[in-house]
């Protein structure tokens, strides 16, 4: 989805303010600001939006875009902090260094001003009063408890998954056997049921199964990530990159659980991940009910007051996890996915497309719109799912050839074609063998016309030439042009089929011989 249809689906279906919104799709608020008043001058809704792919949805607000000037490179303020701390190291000197790398980079007195503000405001520690309901932090624990197998034996990590609430720190924790995009959702989604509701705000770390790019104002979110969120309404803020302060929440709790359920459980054995998230369902349960050291009150306790109540409801269906894979379409117009072949339209041979795989179907876009989908094969590698209308408009045709569709095809053109294609199908031994000529014959009559094929075919009957590429030859040489009807090849040194039909003939024909 891109970043304008989610602005708008923020808008008109979560609720979001304009900061909310901005901090969402790391855009400010004035932007924000822009797009949706675009979209009202334009009498743009959401349901139209939703039907456009994200090319249309550009050019509606838009228009045609005109070419920008490239904004000047920033110096990594970061770097130069480092850099700074090095003996003889300088302002002057680094500025230098960086008009070699950047020539059209900002001058010494901006360079200095942007080090110096940077500088000025990055020990500034801000307290933020977070909103009952609003903000969801979540994230993996350092730290791996154990499972053993109970059949081999083996000692198998578990990862912790930990997410609090920003309001009352009320905490979820449950072990996975991985850190993978699957374990992942579906953790998130075994948190909403254990909290009965659903934040506005995901703030998740910038681990790969939420965040494909991490970037410091653009991070781009994982699709599979982006459409879990999309089923529950929420908005994805991720936290920035190495600032752990931007999610204290999360960062305390799992600490905390480290502390309280990780630790007090360190000297027991489990042999399944279901005993083992038994066991911390109830480690969290008592910390949760552990009194606030400077506060009123405990995590349940002001969870079940504040958080609980503010929270939005489930879906009526659970989100069912999906991976999303681009691939390229075969020259026969299929797409591989997990060595299992689907048809899209013949149209996309060739082309990029994207492929949503859940668990019993398969989905196919392009530009953003579905373009086709099928029931996901199982058992045997290397199947076909083919659906017909996917075809040109030949390979149709050739998948529904046999003799009675030919013959029929035939009659339509007159009767001396429907007399060879007979010949043809009477001359193979196996049907399937007539099919090409018959094909060939069809396509001639494209090229050429049918009246002209017609007396073509007559003159090959005469010939008892049967075959498709005879016909063709004959229409090139420019026989039929000049003998377009059959009488006019008859001659004395010429016998017809009417020759050997009578008995006598024959005999005298036996004794010449």
């Amino acid at each position: 989805m891109s970043r304008i249809k989610e602005i708008l689906r923020l808008n008109n279906r979560v609720g979001l303010s304009l900061s909310a919104i901005g901090r969402s799709v790391c855009c400010s608020h004035n932007t924000v600001k822009d797009i949706l008043r675009r979209v009202v001058e334009k009498e743009l809704t959401w349901e139209i939006a939703e039907t456009l792919n994200d090319t249309e949805l550009e050019l509606r607000i838009y228009g045609e875009k005109k070419p920008t000037v490239a904004p000047r490179p920033e110096p990594d303020l970061e770097s130069i902090d480092l850099e700074l701390r090095r003996p003889g190291v300088n302002l002057s000197l680094l500025w230098h260094e960086y008009k070699g790398s950047h020539p059209d980079g900002v001058q010494y007195t901006q360079f200095c001003e942007r080090y110096r503000k940077w500088a000025g405001t990055r020990k500034l520690s801000l307290h933020i009063l977070h909103k009952a309901g609003e903000k969801l932090f979540v994230d993996w624990a350092g730290d791996t408890m154990t499972v053993i197998d109970s059949s081999t034996g083996e000692i198998l990590p578990a990862y912790l998954f930990v997410c609090a609430l920003g309001r009352s720190g009320y905490p979820y924790a449950e072990a996975f056997p991985t850190k993978e995009k699957e374990h992942w959702i579906a953790a998130h989604r075994n948190a909403f049921e254990y909290y009965r509701g659903v934040p506005l705000i995901l703030v998740p770390d910038n681990d790969k199964s939420a965040v494909t790019r991490a970037d410091k104002y653009d991070p781009e979110i994982n699709k599979t990530y982006r459409e879990m969120a999309e089923h529950y309404d929420v908005a994805v803020v991720p936290a920035r990159v190495r600032k752990p302060k931007d999610k204290p929440k999360v960062e305390k709790s799992v600490g905390d659980l480290e502390t309280w359920v990780m630790a007090a459980l360190r000297n027991i054995t489990f042999f399944s991940f279901a005993e083992l998230n038994v066991a911390i369902r109830q480690k969290l349960a008592e910390f949760s009910a552990k009194p606030y050291q400077k506060l009123e009150g405990s995590r349940r306790s002001v969870f079940l007051e504040q958080d609980q109540p503010a929270l939005r409801p489930l879906p009526a269906v659970p989100y069912e996890y999906a991976d999303w894979r681009v691939a390229t379409v075969n020259a026969d117009y299929h797409v591989e996915v997990l060595k299992q072949y689907y048809s899209t339209p013949h149209s996309c041979a060739r082309q990029k497309v994207t492929v949503r795989i859940g668990r019993n179907l398969i989905e196919i876009y392009q530009n953003g719109v579905r373009i086709c989908s099928h029931p996901r094969l199982q058992g045997r590698i290397r199947q076909y799912a083919t659906d017909v209308a996917h075809m040109p408009e030949n390979h149709q045709a050739y998948l529904g050839m046999n003799r009675e569709t030919a013959l029929q095809w035939a009659q339509g053109i007159g009767s001396q074609t429907t007399e060879l294609v007979r010949k043809i199908f009477g001359r193979t031994q196996v049907e399937q063998q007539a099919y090409r000529s018959c094909m060939g014959l069809r396509r001639i009559v494209k090229i050429h016309g049918a009246a002209t094929v017609e007396a073509a075919c007559g003159i090959a009957l005469a010939a008892r030439e049967y075959g498709c590429g005879y016909v063709e030859r004959l229409i090139k040489s420019s026989a039929v042009k000049t003998q377009t009807t059959l009488p006019s090849l008859r001659h004395a040194n010429l016998r017809g089929p009417e020759y050997y039909r009578e008995e006598g003939k024959c005999h005298v024909a036996s004794t010449n011989a």
